[in-house]
């Protein structure tokens, strides 16, 4: 049964945290959604770069659906790890087969690897434990607009090297006991350059794509200078004024532009609870976010 919504509704928004993100009501997720609301949470979230929409409560058809409105979406590289009737659906977690690391995590920004990385993701919180598994995000907008100006001459134009191989030995060193499903991928996507600072094709603001854990080095340096300078990076755009940490409920759903931030998750008891979280990836260059 489609939700009909007035053609003059309006959504609310409210910020959540100092320079970024935003909480989002009147977004109906099922069914239909004028193109007037459409246009006005694809502002939303060229703003305020993570939105969040408390209480969705949304199924794996209705996600495909509601994604699918901002542009074509991604399969994930971990197609073992995506629903079966819906494979545009990643699925993270402690649960059946979704993928899961016991270990620490690392800030990125979903598809860095790929030629073209994503333009936004969507996640949905289908199981949340009590405690712990927040999502943090890290405002690399804001970020770079905070450096100094000796700092942006020296890293403006500077690229970086994203290899999956590179994000499979970084597991390995920092989640030995982790099933490495990438190992047979890394020949499906060889490294990629890209921009240390990129430029966003519809805000025109900068923002830092620091993936440390995907990046093997950047051109032109050293290997221990290039190291050096992606933690200097990470350091300033991870200081507490330009980190959102979302704890979840259940039912919850976050979209955020992947070229605006980015994302990492926390650590929770995995012995005595369940997780299971929904993602879906939008395509690089989606219309209805790049134009």
């Amino acid at each position: 049964m489609n939700h009909i919504v007035p053609n003059d509704a309006t959504l609310t928004i409210r910020p959540i945290g100092q320079t970024f993100g935003a909480e989002v009501a009147g977004m109906p997720i099922h069914g239909d959604v004028s193109p007037e609301l459409l246009v006005q949470f694809v502002a939303a979230l060229h703003r305020y770069r993570v939105l969040v929409v408390p209480r969705a409560d949304v199924g794996p058809a209705d996600l495909v659906a509601f994604s699918r409105r901002f542009g074509p979406l991604e399969i994930h590289s971990r197609f073992e790890s995506t629903l079966p009737d819906h494979r545009e659906v990643f699925c993270v977690g402690n649960v059946g087969s979704a993928s899961f690391s016991r270990g620490v995590e690392q800030w990125h920004a979903d598809s860095s690897y790929r030629p073209v990385p994503s333009d936004a993701s969507l996640f949905y919180g289908e199981i949340v434990p009590p405690e712990g598994g927040d999502t943090l995000f890290a405002d690399s907008t804001a970020a770079y607009r905070s450096l100094d100006a000796a700092m942006k001459q020296r890293i403006d134009g500077l690229v970086a090297v994203h290899s999956l191989e590179s994000l499979r030995q970084w597991g390995l060193r920092h989640n030995p006991d982790r099933k490495q499903a990438i190992d047979s991928q890394t020949d499906s996507f060889p490294p990629v350059r890209q921009p240390l600072v990129r430029q966003h094709p519809v805000t025109g603001a900068r923002s830092l794509f620091v993936c440390p854990a995907v990046i093997s080095h950047i051109e032109g340096l050293p290997i221990d200078e290039g190291a050096a300078l992606i933690d200097s990076l990470l350091a300033h755009i991870t200081q507490p004024r330009t980190v959102y940490a979302h704890r979840w409920n259940q039912g919850d759903l976050v979209m955020w532009d992947n070229r605006a931030v980015l994302h990492t998750a926390s650590l929770f008891d995995h012995t005595r609870y369940q997780r299971l979280m929904y993602r879906t990836t939008i395509a690089g260059h989606a219309p209805g976010l790049s134009e």
